[in-house]
C-alpha cells in the first residue's frame, strides 16, 4: 500500500529534479580550487611587484651608466687640461734656463723692454707662482674626476646587482605563478569531473557559473573574461536562453521566492538590504558567485558570502 501511494504522488506531482547531495569528496574538491585560486591571485600580484621593481632596477641602471659616462668625459678633460698647465710650467721654466745659460737680457710677459736676469727675478717669480697655482687646481680637478669615477662606477656596479637580482626574483615569481596555476587548471579538472549537480536548465546555468571561476571582477563586465555579481547570472541564465534583468536589485524582482531551506542548484541567493549583491546556488549550501574587485568568480558558502535576503528560483 505505501509503495502505491508514493507511485501515485510521484505521478501527480511530477519527480523533483535530480540533486547531487553534497558530500565530502566534493567539498574537498571545490576548497582545493578555492585554494588554489588564491594563491594563484596572492602571486600574481607578488609577480606584478617584482615586475615594477625590476623596471624600476633598469631605469636606475640606465641612469648609472649614463653617470658614468659622464663622469668619464669629465675625467679625460681634468687630466688634459692638467697636462696642459704642466706643459705651460715646463715651457716658460725651459726658456727662462735657455736666456739665462746665455746671459742675455729678455723680455717678460711681453714687455717690450728687455729686462736683466736679475731685476726680472721679482716678476718671474710672481708668474711662476700664478702658473704653480693652475698646475695646483688642475690636479685637484683630476683628484675630484677620479674620484666622481670611482663613485660612478660603484654605482654603475650597485645598479646591475641590483637589476640582477630583481630579474631573479621575478624569475622565481614567474615560476611559482605558473605552478600556481597549473594548480588551478588541476583543480579546476577535478571540478568539472564532479557528477552534475542537477538536471536540465538549472544544471546547465550552474556549470556555465562554475567554467567562470577564477576569472577576475570587473564592475559592469558581463564576460566572457571578467563579471561582475549581476553579469555573471545574467551570462550564465543566457546560456540557457533566457534573458533577466541586468542588476542584482532588478534580478531580485524576478522568478518565484523560496524559503532558505529549500534552495536548490540555479536558485539566485540576493544579499544585503537594499539587495546589492547575487550568487548562483549551487547546492543547499555552498553558491558561486563574482565577489569584489580583486578576488576572482569563486565558491563560497551561502551563508558566509553576506546576510542574506531574498532566495528566487527562475527554473523548476
Amino acid at each position: 500500500m505505501t509503495l502505491l501511494v508514493v507511485v501515485w504522488l510521484t505521478a501527480v506531482l511530477g519527480a523533483a529534479p535530480a540533486l547531487a547531495a553534497p558530500h565530502r569528496d566534493a567539498d574537498d574538491v571545490y576548497q582545493e580550487l578555492r585554494r588554489a585560486q588564491d594563491e594563484l591571485a596572492a602571486v600574481q600580484v607578488e609577480v606584478s611587484g617584482k615586475e615594477a621593481e625590476l623596471g624600476a632596477a633598469e631605469r636606475n641602471l640606465s641612469a648609472a651608466g649614463a653617470g658614468s659616462g659622464s663622469t668619464g668625459e669629465a675625467l679625460r678633460a681634468a687630466r688634459s687640461a692638467a697636462a696642459e698647465a704642466r706643459s705651460r710650467v715646463s715651457g716658460f721654466y725651459s726658456g727662462v734656463s735657455a736666456e739665462f745659460r746665455r746671459g742675455r737680457e729678455f723680455a717678460v710677459l711681453d714687455n717690450r723692454v728687455p729686462l736683466d736676469y736679475r731685476a726680472a727675478l721679482p716678476l718671474l717669480d710672481f708668474v711662476a707662482a700664478d702658473q704653480f697655482a693652475a698646475v695646483r687646481a688642475a690636479d685637484e680637478s683630476v683628484r675630484q674626476a677620479e674620484s666622481a669615477v670611482t663613485a660612478s662606477a660603484d654605482a654603475l656596479a650597485q645598479a646591475e646587482a641590483a637589476r640582477t637580482t630583481a630579474a631573479d626574483a621575478l624569475t622565481a615569481a614567474g615560476a611559482r605563478r605558473d605552478a600556481a596555476l597549473r594548480s588551478v587548471q588541476d583543480a579546476q579538472r577535478r571540478v568539472d569531473a564532479l557528477p552534475p549537480v542537477t538536471e536540465g536548465d538549472a544544471g546547465n546555468v550552474v556549470r556555465f557559473a562554475l567554467a567562470q571561476l577564477g576569472k577576475p571582477y570587473v564592475w559592469g563586465a558581463e564576460g566572457p573574461g571578467s563579471y561582475d555579481c549581476s553579469g555573471l547570472v545574467l551570462a550564465a541564465f543566457r546560456s540557457v536562453g533566457l534573458t533577466v534583468p541586468r542588476t542584482s536589485a532588478a534580478q531580485a524582482g524576478v522568478g518565484v521566492p523560496v524559503p532558505r531551506d529549500q534552495v536548490r542548484p540555479g536558485d539566485l541567493v540576493f544579499y544585503y538590504q537594499p539587495v546589492s549583491h547575487v550568487a548562483v546556488a549551487i547546492d543547499g549550501s555552498r553558491a558561486v558567485h563574482a565577489s569584489r574587485p580583486g578576488e576572482p568568480v569563486r565558491i563560497a558558502e551561502i551563508d558566509a558570502i553576506g546576510p542574506v535576503t531574498g532566495i528566487h528560483r527562475l527554473l523548476r
